[in-house]
């Protein structure tokens, strides 16, 4: 049997002021909306317990099929309309 995963997806409102506070930050490091939102999300939600020897391996896999993901484009036009 197959295991089905997917990637929950957040919707948070805020107000016109706090969003442009907010793309305003993303931009200021580079990051898309997306990427700095989960990283703050992430850091305020602690760190995880992972197994013993999980950090030992992270990032050990090697081989010609495996090819890294891209990390998605930074939303343009959704940023643009809060500047």
């Amino acid at each position: 049997m197959a295991t089905v995963s997917y990637v929950p997806h957040l919707n948070i409102y805020v107000d016109e002021p706090a969003a442009r506070r907010i793309v305003k930050a993303a931009k200021s490091e580079s990051l898309s909306l997306s990427r700095w939102a989960r990283e703050k999300l992430l850091a305020a939600a602690g760190t995880p317990d992972w197994p013993v020897g999980y950090s030992d391996v992270l990032g050990s896999v090697q081989g010609e099929s495996f090819i890294a993901p891209q990390d998605p484009p930074p939303e343009g036009d959704q940023m643009a309309r809060f500047e």
